[in-house]
């Protein structure tokens, strides 16, 4: 089953019951972002991750392992 972020505003999506938030950017020329992933009922990320791609791919992992 195929599931989709739903854009919130700019850098901050909805999945699957988890907030991913672009929170800012790092390194000297680099340009990287830091996507920080709270469960709704939580008010503190869970975990951070450098692509938004990588953040849903840690909560489908975290969802088929049950939480």
């Amino acid at each position: 089953m195929t599931h989709s972020a739903k854009r919130i505003g700019h850098g901050h999506y909805e999945y699957r019951g988890y907030q991913i938030e672009e929170v800012g950017r790092y390194g000297g020329g680099y340009g990287g972002a830091t996507w920080n992933i709270t469960h709704n009922s939580e008010t503190e990320a869970q975990d951070a991750t450098s692509t938004l791609s990588d953040a849903k791919w840690l909560v489908d992992n975290w969802e088929e392992s049950g939480g």
